[in-house]
């Protein structure tokens, strides 16, 4: 009796992501990010701790840095390439990918053109909405994938606030706004804080878990 059958797919994700909120928190309290960092340098000062704790936690995923997302398994060119890849196979050998994608939350500069809310959006959410991540080639398996927000300048409700805003202007995806679920239903400063978003496709619903990770 395999994990589809058993419904423990959930499961298995609350293992990663609790290995994805621990690694976080070593790199937090390790101060060694700056508000100006990258967000492909952070992923990469992320990545070892992630190597780490996967093993400490005896995490049965294999992790992969930069992959490549296909819309069907014998295309030959990538659709997508998530930041983070956590890999296993299923119990009807087919290959499970859980995709991690990571991008810089922050309000936009005055003296920058790059609108780093609206690209959590347009470069990170949609990519799930619209099937470049999240993936699934075997019916029996549930889609399923996290968000990782590097919090680098502003206040997290006014940030939170203008994500949103930004969820609205894209309305023609017809999917919800993030919402706290972190208890008692506020953000932790300097900690991590968990958010979630229900994200209907034209297969399947899932839910989208977000990690904010607070380097202010």
């Amino acid at each position: 009796m395999g994990f589809e059958v058993l419904g423990m797919w959930a499961d298995e994700e609350q293992k990663i992501q609790s290995c994805l909120v621990e690694s976080l928190r070593l790199l937090i309290a390790q101060k060694t990010i700056k508000t100006t960092d990258q967000e492909k340098y952070i992923s990469g000062k992320l990545r070892p701790f992630l190597t780490r704790v996967c093993k400490r936690q005896e995490l049965n995923w294999s992790l992969h840095a930069e992959t490549s997302t296909f819309e069907q398994e014998d295309d030959a060119e990538a659709e997508g390439h998530p930041d983070i890849q956590f890999s296993r196979r299923a119990p009807d050998y087919n290959q499970y990918d859980y995709h991690v994608e990571c991008k810089l939350v922050r309000l936009k500069e005055s003296k920058s053109d790059t609108d780093y809310c609206y690209k959590y959006v347009s470069n990170g959410i949609l990519r799930y909405q619209t099937r470049k991540y999240a993936q699934t080639f075997s019916p029996l398996l549930p889609p399923m994938g996290t968000m990782l927000g590097y919090v680098q300048a502003g206040d997290l409700p006014e940030l939170l606030k203008t994500i949103n805003e930004k969820i609205e202007y894209q309305q023609k995806k017809r999917f919800p706004q993030l919402q706290k679920i972190t208890e008692p239903n506020l953000f932790h400063a300097g900690d991590v804080s968990r958010l979630q978003q229900g994200i209907q496709r034209n297969t399947a619903n899932f839910v989208l878990h977000h990690l904010w990770a607070d380097f202010r």
